[in-house]
């Protein structure tokens, strides 16, 4: 009996393309809180600096940081950096940590403008700013200006590249700041790299930065009948890129196949809230939201979670056909459908047990280190947003 409900509800599921985000914790971190993935963890930080392990629900303090918590990032060798300000004094104190629990200080330095984001190249990290200057830390202290009087809103690096978004446009880099291009386009916020490619937000949709033709594109298409909406935070998972919006809704959308924005998860409560230079951060395939509500339903603001890797959440490509094998630990896939794919097994209960990019989908061997007995359910998601499921008893 207990089998038979198990195959009818993997069935049953095949409908289920969209489900509601989750309200994890009603915490909030700041009037400008920031979510970010440091030394492999989820960071909530503004007046306050919290760690998550459960995707939000709970938080707890990270009591050695002084001041407001400007900047975190991953720097180099497991080591992360941080960097606090006191406005009252102007003083910027920077720390590193390997585990993200404990920090220690290790310089400081007074500066007028208030510190917003850090980038590294190899060994040298960079400090943006709310102004135009950007300090380098490598061997010794430095500092690099954007030309004109361009104030900074989010600065990235992408191999030896510098890129920053400013009020003036984007400005890059190749020589660590010494001298800059200028690509003139309004409009552009939060930047994210990923696979090489540098997308910024926008008051229309998504764009990509190309910095070599010097030129902004638009990013995919919207199949929405009012124009595309205005793109509040990028992130990057497992290949695909996701966005966070707010045109009639706040609403999550997944580039597919590069070429259609495809709505991801029900709208969000509330008309109004607080946005911030990272809203959204991808947590081991959680989407954590800090939607700090300002109007409608605002006693609904707070730390939401979507996962990704859920097993209901997909829209299933029913055209194609797929056969799996098991034998052993070993499963075998043969389908009408050729090329890369991303196969993800879960257990009964919803858990992720093994994932794997295959390279051919047509036929592919998966060799599984520990394959739960029961159920187990199957997603293989292809390049262009489609996924198939299918489920085996082991």
């Amino acid at each position: 009996m207990r089998i038979l409900l198990l195959v009818f509800l993997a069935a049953t599921t095949l409908s289920v393309a969209q489900r509601p985000w989750v309200l994890q914790s009603r915490t909030n971190s700041g009037p400008a809180g920031k979510l970010h993935i440091v030394n492999n963890g989820l960071v909530f930080y503004d007046t306050v600096a919290l760690r998550s392990f459960d995707h939000g629900a709970t938080w707890e303090p990270i009591s050695t940081l002084i001041g407001t918590v400007c900047a975190m990032s991953d720097f180099t060798s497991g080591i992360a950096v941080a960097v606090t300000y006191d406005a009252a004094t102007n003083m910027a104190r920077c720390s590193f940590s390997s585990s993200g629990a404990t920090w220690t200080q290790f310089d400081s330095l007074t500066i007028t403008q208030r510190p917003i984001k850090i980038a590294s190249i190899g060994e040298t990290w960079y400090l943006a700013t709310t102004g135009s200057k950007i300090y380098v830390f490598s061997d010794k202290l430095d500092s690099v200006s954007l030309p004109g009087n361009a104030t900074t809103i989010d600065v990235v690096a992408r191999g030896t590249d510098l890129i920053a978004s400013t009020s003036a446009g984007i400005r890059t880099s190749g020589d660590g700041g010494k001298t800059w291009s200028s690509i003139n386009v309004d409009g552009l916020g939060v930047l994210h790299v990923a696979n090489g490619t540098v997308y910024a937000t926008s008051v229309s949709g998504v764009k990509k930065i190309d910095v070599e033709a010097k030129r902004v594109d638009d990013v995919g298409s919207w199949n929405i009948p009012e124009a595309p909406p205005l793109s509040l935070d990028i992130d990057s998972y497992q290949g695909g890129i996701y966005t966070i919006t707010k045109g009639a809704s706040y609403q999550m959308y997944r580039l597919d196949g590069d070429t259609v924005w495809t709505e991801l998860a029900y709208p969000l409560p509330g008309t109004k809230a607080t946005v911030t230079a990272s809203v959204m951060t991808i947590d081991a395939g959680f989407v954590i939201l800090s939607h700090q509500l300002t109007e409608g339903f605002t006693d609904s603001a707070g730390v939401y979670s979507y996962d990704l890797n859920d097993f209901t959440s997909v829209e299933e490509d029913l055209s194609m056909g797929l056969t799996i094998r098991v034998q052993e630990n070993a499963v075998q896939f043969t389908s009408d459908h050729s090329g890369p794919a991303q196969v993800t097994f879960v257990d009964v209960l919803g858990r992720v047990v093994h994932q794997q990019l295959v390279s051919d989908i047509s036929s592919a061997n998966i060799v599984l280190p520990s394959l739960p007995s029961g159920f187990v359910g199957v997603v293989v998601r292809f390049d262009n947003g489609t996924a198939m499921r299918r489920h085996f008893l082991h």
